[in-house]
């Protein structure tokens, strides 16, 4: 039986999310005569995409979008034929919430580093203190040009620690779900390194910037995220409709063993829905922690298996417009780590998204999950639930009972990017291409946990794998 297998290169393919699939997909048209298997241990595709379709609603339960500067998942919808359905954010005005009160974010910014210099001196969110430390900066020259540096001390260094409190950290913190003074600068945002180094400071760096940036008279009022009419799920369902024959899938089929043979260069591969088989080659999408079952003894690899990684939730919740009884200002906001909640911010998706949600509908998406707070991992959905609407009621000023609501609680489940990373995924991942040959691992534990990231990361192995 093994005989007949190895006639063919077989390649196993393990997690069945975004970047999995992509994988398979991009390999499989580059070469028709592999017999791919792609294995998911969940009873569905997609991993933490997931569309709720119901009643005129298209909302996101996972995330609701990606940045379209990042085109690899633009690139793969529109080969897929979805490029039709690709819609952008409304936009408009964005909001800082701290300690009791909403501030408009100044205008200009670019992730909240202001750009333009009359909505930055006339914002009220910033005492004049604040804002003079931040534009001395200008007299500034760049911050440990050579090493790594985490966010916070990089931006601490640079506009002070009141940018860093009331604009950089909620707005930054909130993609990556940890604490800045503990996030790789050069993992997360490089190019603000890079910038830094070629202009001699933010300043300098952030008006460089300004000017590559397109015209809204030019480009009218595009929002810099991107989605689908027919949800997220619709990429999911597509790539795997549309997936060459020669890929077979495998759902509720966790891999429980992974053993290289050195003398034949094979692996075996066991899942809890089949027998053993042997692989010629393999890729590993799956989170940090699934490491550790695979190679044990094996010290590199467990640097990955122990990655920090953050919590977080998300509550989708649905009111009748007639009944909801607060005015809603621009498109949502962010919220200090020195304010009072558990929260982080709160997205209008009736307002960014709305071709999502019926015309008689709201939808508020609210976010938990702030350093340091273990609300997630130490309450159950119920009372998560009730948090975040006591919480979302009390900041916004509303008494509507929701429709529905929807619960999302991830634990332990965004890797941490701290300080070093780079250094980290290069030296594991020569340790792997020296260890285990035809053995490729990608995904949020290595290089970006953003959507486009995982199939830039899927197609780049498509080519390099022979």
């Amino acid at each position: 039986m093994e005989g007949m297998e190895r006639m063919s290169t077989n390649v196993a393919v393990i997690g069945g999310g975004l970047t999995g699939l992509s994988a398979a997909y991009y390999i499989s048209k580059e070469h028709l005569d592999w017999q791919i298997d792609v294995f998911e241990q969940d009873s569905r595709f997609g991993g933490k995409i997931k569309t709720k379709r119901m009643d005129g609603y298209v909302v996101e339960v996972g995330p609701d979008s990606y940045l379209a500067r990042k085109t690899e998942l633009t690139d793969l919808i529109k080969e897929l034929g979805l490029g039709d359905t690709i819609v952008s954010n409304a936009t408009g005005q964005a909001y800082i919430y701290d300690r009791g009160r909403m501030y408009p974010i100044p205008g200009g910014s670019i992730i909240g580093i202001p750009t333009e210099f009359i909505p930055f001196v006339t914002a009220k969110l910033l005492s004049w203190f604040g804002k003079i430390r931040a534009g001395m900066d200008i007299f500034k020259t760049p911050y440990k040009p050579d090493g790594d540096v985490s966010i916070g001390d990089f931006f601490l260094y640079h506009l002070g620690e009141e940018m860093v409190d009331k604009l950089i950290e909620p707005l930054l913190s909130g993609i990556y779900g940890g604490n800045i003074f503990e996030l790789s600068l050069d993992a997360t945002f490089p190019e603000f390194h890079t910038l830094e180094k070629q202009q001699g400071n933010m300043v300098k760096a952030m008006l460089y910037l300004k000017t590559k940036q397109p015209s809204r008279k030019s480009g009218g009022n595009s929002g810099m995220f991107r989605q689908l009419t027919g949800g997220l799920d619709s990429v999911i369902e597509s790539l795997v409709a549309q997936m060459p024959e020669n890929v077979s899938f495998h759902v509720n089929a966790k891999v429980d063993s992974l053993l290289y043979n050195k003398e034949i260069n094979t692996y075996k591969i066991g899942t809890s829905s089949m027998t053993e088989k042997l692989y010629d080659k393999v890729v590993i999408t799956t989170p940090p922690h699934s490491y550790k079952d695979w190679f044990p003894g094996d010290e590199e690899i467990k640097r990955i298996s122990e990655m920090q990684q953050s919590s977080c939730a998300i509550a989708i919740m649905a009111f009748n417009k007639d009944e909801f009884d607060a005015e809603l200002e621009g498109t949502g906001f962010v919220i200090t780590r020195k304010t009072d909640t558990p929260l982080t911010a709160c997205t209008y998706i009736s307002k960014k998204w709305p071709t999502t949600t019926p015309d008689d509908k709201v939808v508020l998406r609210v976010f938990l999950g702030k350093a340091g707070d273990t609300s997630i991992d130490d309450l159950e959905e119920d009372d998560l639930k009730k948090l975040a609407l006591k919480e979302i009621r009390r900041i916004i000023g509303f008494t509507a009972a929701p429709i529905w609501t929807e619960m999302v609680q991830l634990k332990k489940s965004m890797p941490q990017y701290v300080v070093g990373h780079r250094e980290l995924v290069n030296s594991v991942q020569e340790h792997i291409s020296h260890t285990y040959p035809n053995l490729y691992a990608i995904g949020t534990p290595f290089d970006g946990v953003g959507m486009p990231d995982g199939v830039k990361q899927a197609k780049t192995i498509s080519k390099k794998i022979t």
